[in-house]
């Protein structure tokens, strides 16, 4: 496990104080909601790096294990190529999505009943949407070249 990994996190959870500080400063801002859940996912993903690091410190047999198989998977030719469909696939999807949104949201402009709740709801289903879609993708044409 590189060093470069540990000062990420390191810089994670000082990135999630800054936040925080400015979360507890600003008071009874609108933004004091988003700096506080960015303030939890930086923390959480340093402290989750942080961890990481020092479990493969102590196990390093197992990293080189893990390294060698991840290795050779990516390697592998067929799922190189499944991957680039996969890809492929799931952008041409989002791309849909989005396109569909923008209409969506033209229209809730115009019969003015737009508000900003809405959207990051929707932001958040784009973004679970995209990683689900690419792993069926990436299944099914597993399934199909097997």
């Amino acid at each position: 496990m590189k060093k470069n990994n540990l000062i990420y996190g390191l810089v994670c959870i000082l990135l999630a104080g800054i936040t925080l500080y400015a979360a507890i400063s600003f008071g009874e801002n609108k933004m004091v909601g988003g700096l506080y859940g960015l303030t939890g996912v930086l923390g959480g993903n340093g402290i989750y790096i942080i961890v990481r690091y020092f479990y493969w410190l102590t196990n390093k047999e197992k990293f080189q294990e893990k390294l060698q198989v991840k290795q050779i998977e990516q390697q592998d030719e067929l799922k190189q190529k499944i991957r680039e469909k996969s890809g492929t696939c799931t952008n041409l999807i989002g791309n849909l999505i989005i396109l569909v949104s923008i209409m969506v949201y033209l229209i809730l402009n115009v019969l003015d009943i737009m508000d900003t709740t809405h959207i990051i709801i929707f932001l958040v289903i784009y973004l679970i949407s995209q990683v689900v879609i690419e792993i069926i993708v990436f299944n099914h044409l597993l399934k199909k070249y097997e």
